[in-house]
């Protein structure tokens, strides 16, 4: 097996390994009752007071922002993995897979004490995963028609 093929297979399982991981995440936040989601939004809200000195975030606005950034992470984690798994990039594909797990995550959370299933929590978790593969496109068109590129003529 050629080096470059070997190591493309390392890190396809590193990512998927981290998408396993990240998908585990979502589903131990959404596993907490409203009270504990609600506590830590809490938590998370006096933080960013106290860094930004913003007065106005209100808890509502922590949690949609975390669905969101679970979502973004969750997505680029997947368009890496499959980029690194396929050869190519299969961006649609990441970001699929992304809101289907978040069709996932609000139907979990109608058997969680105090959650609901909602239709807006999933298009901002796939607002989230839309945002993932814009910045892995810009990832992969800067390092790899970019970087690369100019890596190989130095070598050259």
């Amino acid at each position: 097996m050629p080096k470059e093929n070997k190591k493309n297979r390392t890190l396809a399982i590193f990512f998927w390994i981290c998408v396993g991981l990240c998908m585990a995440t979502i589903f131990y936040f959404s596993s907490q009752s409203a009270d504990i989601s609600a506590s830590q939004s809490g938590f998370i809200r006096k933080i960013i007071e106290r860094i930004f000195g913003i007065s106005t975030t209100t808890d509502y606005v922590v949690r949609k922002l975390a669905h969101f950034c679970e979502f973004l992470g969750l997505s680029l984690l997947s368009n890496a993995a499959l980029y690194f798994t396929c050869g190519k990039t299969k961006a649609f594909f990441g970001t699929a897979i992304s809101s289907a797990y978040a069709i996932t995550d609000e139907v979990h959370q109608i058997f969680v004490d105090g959650r609901s299933c909602q239709f807006t929590d999933w298009l901002i978790d796939t607002a989230g995963a839309v945002t993932g593969l814009v910045i892995f496109l810009i990832f992969y068109i800067f390092i790899g028609k970019i970087i690369l590129p100019k890596l190989k003529n130095r070598r050259n």
